[in-house]
């Protein structure tokens, strides 16, 4: 089970700063490219199964070094969670289009992609180093 966390820890950190580099590249676009939601899609399934690996860790009595690491899997579920609601077709996006003015996508998603990359590195390091 240990290994499993940790390769979808790693996974999802490659996977989510690829995505923000993808995300980055089309900055003078208003929409991402199709292939981008399906990759977009793999993230948020791998971070739910790293939640699931490590929820399980944790009732099986591994405890992480550092307390702050479940806060740090917890933010990542949060993330997808915006990512989710912020997606095509998706309430909360039209809700801050009409409040906002347009919604650029691109820049929306960069900055959830660079966070949740940064909550997958900061849960590897306190997994990891303990700090």
């Amino acid at each position: 089970m240990l290994i499993a966390h940790i390769a979808t820890a790693l996974g999802g950190f490659l996977g989510a700063l690829a995505l923000s580099i993808d995300a980055y590249r089309w900055r003078h676009q208003r929409e991402l490219p199709d292939y981008f939601w399906r990759y977009q899609t793999y993230v948020q399934i791998n971070t739910v199964l790293l939640g699931v690996f490590g929820t399980t860790l944790y009732l099986m009595g591994g405890r992480p070094k550092v307390e702050w690491h479940l806060l740090y899997g917890a933010m990542a579920l949060l993330t997808v969670m915006a990512q989710r609601g912020v997606g095509k077709g998706r309430q909360l996006r039209q809700v801050l289009a009409e409040d906002y003015g347009r919604f650029h996508e691109v820049w929306v998603y960069f900055g959830l992609n660079l966070f949740l990359m940064a909550m997958y590195g900061r849960g590897l390091t306190t997994g990891f180093f303990g700090f």
